[in-house]
């Protein structure tokens, strides 16, 4: 063990002889001599009400670009409201804002390229977060807890996402355009999805219901989303199989799903809702079958390749 210990002092005193703990107009940073930058640290009486983060912090007459939040800055800040993060910050640390629990809403700015591990956890009013596509890493746990988190915008870089199972609702449009995105599970803790919630996500094929659900599923490994008591898909992707035991398509179901070529509809489906296919590009033929009896108005438009549709005759 003193070893151990020992080695580990050993790694960190480079660090710690370069380092330097100042604070400044009222946040606390960490500053590295060694390329001249600013890591905002905790501050021992927390950081309360709106907080505003520089770019950049003159000490001693040094400019230091604020590059970076550290472990656990902002942790167990409950009286942190707002804060205003600086495209100079490449990196959010472990649990940099975990707790923050009067924290209701996040935008991370452009220079951000990893968010670590808890670093949003139990951030119970948190409501909204923004996320861009310079993302790259988002590790676990990043906003478990978040039981208030209604909307979440994803960059369409973004290629596989898991949803915790801290979250009840997706909203509209919520990874809408998401072009990379190729799988997702919805947990069963989920009992609302608003319409056109991945609308436009291209390179979706695969999209599961985790078991349990009381509201929706994805009978028979098909790839889609259906909500449960209405028999209604309400999210498809390019590989979804319909179900026999659907009965409507709801609205913008399959909406901009440019890779979508072919799409068989069951005998037992009796509408098909506003916008359904609308966008998709890629489809040439569709056949709907006499069991339709409503189709809402522009469930087909913008599906320039579709050549063929053969429409039920009813007398």
């Amino acid at each position: 063990m003193k070893q151990t210990l020992l080695s580990l002092l050993m790694m960190l005193l480079p660090l710690m002889v370069n380092a330097e703990v100042v604070e400044i107009d009222g946040i606390y940073y960490n500053l590295i001599t060694k390329g001249n930058v600013a890591e905002v640290t905790q501050n021992p009486n927390k950081y309360t009400g709106n907080v505003v983060i520089p770019s950049s912090v003159v000490y001693n007459d040094v400019t230091y670009s604020v590059t970076s939040i550290g472990m656990n800055a902002f942790g167990g800040c409950i009286g942190l409201t707002t804060i205003t993060i600086p495209n100079s910050v490449t990196s959010i640390g472990s649990g940099a804002f975990s707790g923050c629990s009067s924290l209701t809403s996040v935008t991370i700015p452009n220079s951000v390229t990893s968010i670590e591990q808890e670093a949003f956890c139990v951030c119970s009013g948190l409501t909204s977060v923004t996320i861009p596509n310079s993302v790259t890493d988002i590790e676990e746990r990043a906003f478990s807890g978040c039981s208030g988190l209604t909307t979440i915008t994803i960059p369409n870089g973004l290629t596989s996402i898991t949803i915790p199972n801290s979250v009840t609702s997706i909203g509209e449009w919520a990874f809408s355009g998401c072009s990379g995105l190729t799988s997702i599970i919805i947990p069963n803790s989920v009992t609302s999805i608003g319409w056109g919630a991945f609308a436009g996500c291209s390179g979706l094929t695969s999209i599961v219901v985790e078991s349990g659900s009381a509201v929706y599923d994805s009978r028979n490994n098909c790839n889609a989303i259906i909500k449960s008591e209405s028999n209604t898909l309400i999210g498809g992707c390019n590989k979804t199989l319909i179900p026999n035991s659907i009965t409507s398509i709801g609205e913008y179901a399959f909406s901009y799903f440019s890779g979508l070529t072919t799409i068989t509809i069951p005998n037992s489906v009796t509408s098909i809702g506003e916008y359904a296919f609308r966008g998709c590009s890629g489809l040439t033929s569709v056949t709907i079958p006499n069991s339709v009896t409503d189709i809402e108005e522009r469930a087909f438009s913008g599906c320039s390749g579709l050549t063929t549709i053969t429409i039920p005759h009813h007398p």
